[in-house]
């Protein structure tokens, strides 16, 4: 699998599998919901059913009743279908519906009074309904108890009857549906987390995987590089001393000519230099060094004129390997001091002591980073300058992550580059 269609799968994995996760938990929303309802409507049927059969009790008992419907009587009747659930009914007058007489504490809210109306609210439901004449609840009970009934609903037109009521139905459908809502939304959210941890493992993975080809990739121009650098010394170091001879025997103008072959060679000298600077590996030599000496190691042969130090805000010691961050630091300064005009302000350069980290910042006054290059200016070989060997800051960075830190640069907000070079406070090797 080519490098392009390897990360565009990547891409739609993570990507995917979130978009799948969200349209599940979404999904699972819409039948928490839909189940909602469908329990809502079976709630409604029940309630009606136990509803009627409850009215159809209570009627009985108060055509029973010996005496006036008094709140006693009425308290004795809501305390006799306590099972079914019932907790407040009253007597009202059809006209201004007052209460004639009433039991228990009513929880509805609203002065609705039409018969055969349901309301509900929470656990709590209310009938309205009209008392049906003494002679078709005596025809049901027989002939034996039709003498009996108190007088006060003989008259017409009959009172109305309310009850309040809680159905054990729903008691248990809500308990139901909580539980659904709580499934649902367990499912939803580790489908969701998994998602998550997926996109974040693929996103992991593939910048493991873009690391190990920069490392295999590094390790080859490292190898190549080396092997260059130590089959040229030999050959160059020959040629600068019998250049270098000939420039003292020589006579104006072939003295010129061979000053020329002498330059040349300390150019390709110091090119061997950077060249083995960037594949230098093996043990870190971490010893104690003051941030003020760092910085006059990092400085030798740069115009220290150009650059601008402050020290206040850091460390009173730095574990480093003192000649590879001073030339990670060189770098990284003479990078800036190239790039920032001779009129401009200097090169300033500051280290702290940050709360988890050292952070040594350089920043200079050109014109900044090309966008998009934020990553690109730390590949080997890669300078916009028309002589250089595009070394330095891959080799700075390079020392940064071999003390386990990092080497980033942006375009500071007021114009010019910031990089910054950070460092775990106890500089510990990779």
């Amino acid at each position: 699998m080519s490098e392009q269609r390897h990360r565009r799968w990547s891409w739609w994995l993570a990507r995917g599998a979130l978009a799948m996760a969200v349209l599940s938990a979404l999904s699972l929303a819409a039948t928490v919901s839909l189940a909602q309802h469908a329990l809502e409507s079976v709630a409604d049927v029940v309630v009606r059913g136990d509803g009627d059969t409850l009215i159809a009790d209570v009627v009985v008992d108060l055509w029973d009743a010996e005496s006036a419907l008094t709140p006693d009587v009425l308290a004795a009747v809501v305390a006799k279908h306590d099972a079914q659930g019932l907790r407040y009914m009253a007597l009202l007058d059809r006209q201004d519906h007052h209460a004639i007489a009433e039991a228990g504490t009513a929880a509805v809210g609203g002065r609705r009074y039409l018969p055969g109306e349901v309301v509900r609210e929470g656990r709590r439901v209310r009938l309205v309904a009209l008392i049906p004449p003494r002679s078709e609840t005596r025809a049901a009970l027989g002939p034996a108890s039709a003498l009996a009934g108190p007088t006060l609903l003989a008259p017409y037109p009959r009172p109305h009857l309310v009850v309040e009521f809680e159905p054990p139905v729903i008691e248990r459908l809500q308990k139901d549906l909580r539980g659904i809502s709580a499934v649902a939304t367990l499912a939803a959210l580790v489908l969701v987390g998994f998602a998550l941890a997926l996109s974040r493992t693929t996103a992991r993975l593939e910048a493991v995987q873009e690391q190990a080809e920069r490392e295999r990739s590094l390790v080859a121009l490292g190898r190549t590089s080396s092997v260059m650098a130590h089959e040229l010394r030999n050959p160059l170091a020959a040629l600068k001393g019998h250049a270098q001879l000939l420039v003292e025997d020589l006579a104006e103008p072939s003295r010129a000519k061979a000053a020329r072959v002498v330059e040349g060679a300390e150019r390709l000298e110091r090119l061997t230099t950077v060249l083995l600077d960037f594949v230098r590996e093996g043990p870190l030599d971490l010893t104690h060094i003051s941030p003020e000496e760092l910085v006059d190691r990092a400085l030798v042969g740069l115009p220290k004129d150009r650059v601008r130090v402050d020290l206040s805000d850091g460390p009173a010691m730095l574990r480093v390997d003192v000649e590879r961050m001073a030339l990670a630091l060189r770098n990284v300064i003479q990078n800036a001091v190239q790039a920032t005009p001779d009129t401009a302000e200097p090169v300033d350069v500051r280290i702290r002591a940050g709360t988890g980290a050292v952070v040594i910042q350089v920043q200079d006054h050109g014109s900044g980073l090309a966008p998009g290059t934020d990553a690109q200016i730390f590949e080997p070989f890669v300078t916009t300058k028309t002589r250089g060997t595009g070394l330095g800051l891959s080799i700075a960075r390079r020392i940064a992550e071999q003390h386990g830190g990092s080497l980033t640069g942006a375009t500071a907000s007021q114009g010019g580059a910031l990089f910054r070079l950070q460092l775990p406070p106890s500089s510990k090797p990779t």
